[in-house]
């Protein structure tokens, strides 16, 4: 490894670290997703069982176990399951897959197209905020694109023994949500190989091998998780697999139109679709064609297959695998931004190289780019000084649906008591805007002003992550609504209905809440339920049990979207006869 490379890999090593990990546990959970995952592995942590756990009394988790064992493990180190001990597994893939990407970029296209990939990678929005989140995806992504470089090297090789690393990721991945794991990766490097011109049947049975190797962990998992959960555990297996991609679920599930695929892409990009959107306006579009010239339609389409065929190895095979993913999931009606994280370390190249071929231009794109960041750096430190200060009044939210909670986030804001340390975070942006507009008044080159840009991203990402996210999203958070259950209920089990899970609420309870209409307990105790659904509870059990009303939240449910009443109960001495 060149000097040039291996100063490149430790930065961008150390700038991952310093964006991604020091946070991690700043944000209280605030959606129903991560505490989800969560209390899987502190159920595995307190049953001892490893296979197939149940959490919330009866339910089992619906995806396979490899981030749940890496999250177990992990957390077991740090004395229990935490927010930063099970998001922790998503920053260390992402950190996996950032440095492995970074080097097999930097061998085959040159160091400065690997770092300014890593760059882009580090701060796209999407798999920022999956690389910063306790979900399977990023620890799946990460293992699918660390297996599509060993494979591609492996077909360097000549596809000499069997891959046994890619192997080993592949099966984890599978462990981690599914046969999608082993699939892609196999699929991607056939097709580039018969695209190549390899022998169909050969690298049809070569791959099938290694697909069959890989998919034997999940299948091990698989038979003993059956052995566990018998019917039930196939009924959600099936249907979390084939009945997603059939759309054959027996719930909506993220049902979606073809096009939102492409908007989660150019959402997923941002800040930097901002920066090619105007890169737009300076390209020369009378000079380019979609297709080569020809006589006639099919010799234009067949030039420019031959065009696409011919490509370097490398560049076939990033458009192999963006293409067939990006495809892939078209096809499902359940259709989510994350489904497409495999694409985007590969799209990266693409930017990187489009963005470096800008700057050879001197293209005007950065220097207006760089006034529009640094002028949000600017905005976001004065908006926030200008809230702590009270100048904003609620009145500006109006009246609207949500309009009480944009309230209390502004108020959250306005009263959070910051450290010095978290100071320095509020006034990064600003720093950087500073140092960029110095770099606009200097004229420096285009090449110093992308990483000014990239600079200015970066800072806003760990403000957001350090200092205003945590503030903000602890307003939506389910854990206020444990501290006012736990004043009537300081320990012991409390029961929800309707077949509402309240996933934060229970992972603030340590697994202590129940399914009501599943246990119908006896004696007295207590229910909290969504507003919605309090007739329905009377409707039901109104002539088994007695009810009291506790209190009802002023706040929503970060889970159910919804206030929550809190019910104490009594079975009727009539129905214990």
């Amino acid at each position: 490894m060149s000097d040039d490379r291996k100063k490149a890999f430790w930065f961008i090593a150390l700038l991952s670290m310093l964006v991604i990990l020091p946070f991690l546990g700043e944000t209280i959970f605030y959606s129903k997703g991560e505490p989800r995952e969560a209390i899987v592995a502190f159920s595995m942590l307190e049953s001892g069982n490893w296979i197939l756990p149940v959490n919330y009394g009866t339910d089992i988790a619906y995806k396979p176990p490899f981030l749940y064992w890496a999250i177990a493990a992990i957390s077991s180190l740090f004395g229990g399951v935490s927010e930063y001990s099970s998001r922790l597994p998503s920053a260390i893939a992402f950190l996996a897959m950032q440095l492995v990407f970074f080097s097999f970029i930097a061998k085959r296209k040159g160091v400065k197209t690997a770092f300014l990939t890593s760059i882009l990678l580090l701060s796209s929005f999407e798999v920022h905020r999956a690389a910063v989140a306790c979900r399977v995806d990023m620890l799946q992504v990460s293992l699918i694109v660390i297996s599509l470089c060993l494979l591609f090297r492996w077909d360097e090789k000549e596809c000499r023994g069997i891959p046994w690393l890619a192997v080993l990721l592949m099966g984890c991945a599978t462990l981690t949500k599914g046969p999608v794991g082993s699939i892609f990766p196999c699929v991607c490097i056939g097709l580039y190989q018969l695209l190549r011109g390899r022998s169909f049947w050969k690298t049809f049975f070569l791959l099938l091998l290694v697909g069959i190797l890989s998919l034997i962990p999940y299948a091990a998992w698989a038979g003993a998780a059956y052995a566990q959960g018998g019917q039930s555990f196939v009924d959600l297996m099936l249907e979390e697999n084939t009945g997603r991609f059939m759309g054959k679920m027996s719930y909506g599930s993220h049902e979606n139109p073809i096009w939102y695929n492409f908007l989660t892409v150019i959402w997923g990009w941002i800040p930097w679709t901002l920066v090619l959107l105007i890169s737009l306006f300076g390209l020369k579009w009378k000079n380019m064609r979609v297709l080569p010239e020809g006589t006639s339609f099919g010799e234009r389409i067949g030039k420019a297959w031959k065009k696409f065929r011919s490509q370097s190895p490398l560049q076939l095979f990033t458009w192999v695998v963006i293409l067939f993913i990006f495809i892939f999931y078209c096809i499902p009606k359940s259709k989510r931004s994350v489904y497409l994280l495999p694409i985007y370390p590969f799209m990266a190249v693409l930017i990187a190289e489009y963005l470096l071929a800008l700057v050879q231009r001197g293209a005007k794109v950065f220097k207006i780019s760089a006034h529009i960041f640094a002028s949000l750096c600017l905005i976001l430190t004065v908006t926030f000084i200008a809230v702590r200060l009270g100048l904003i009044p609620d009145s500006l939210f109006g009246t609207g649906r949500h309009a009480a909670e944009n309230v209390s986030f502004m108020h959250a804001l306005e009263a959070v008591s910051l450290s010095i340390p978290k100071w320095c975070l509020v006034a990064l942006p600003l720093i950087a805007a500073a140092c960029t507009w110095m770099g606009v008044a200097k004229r420096t080159g285009a090449y110093s002003l992308l990483y000014s840009i990239a600079g200015c991203m970066l800072c806003l990402f760990v403000s957001l992550d350090g200092v205003y996210q945590p503030t903000v999203l602890a307003v939506k958070s389910d854990k206020h609504l444990v501290n006012q259950i736990r004043e009537y209920v300081p320990q012991g089990t409390v029961y929800s209905y309707d077949g509402m899970s309240f996933y934060c609420a229970n992972f603030y309870m340590n697994d202590q809440m129940r399914h009501f209409e599943k246990d119908l307990p006896s004696g007295e105790g207590y229910v909290v339920l969504p507003e919605r659904g309090k007739e329905l509870l009377f409707e039901e059990f109104g002539n088994t049990y007695d009810f009291e009303e506790i209190f009802l939240t002023k706040k929503r449910s970060c889970d159910l979207r919804d206030e929550i009443y809190m019910y104490k109960f009594k079975k009727k001495l009539i129905d214990l006869i």
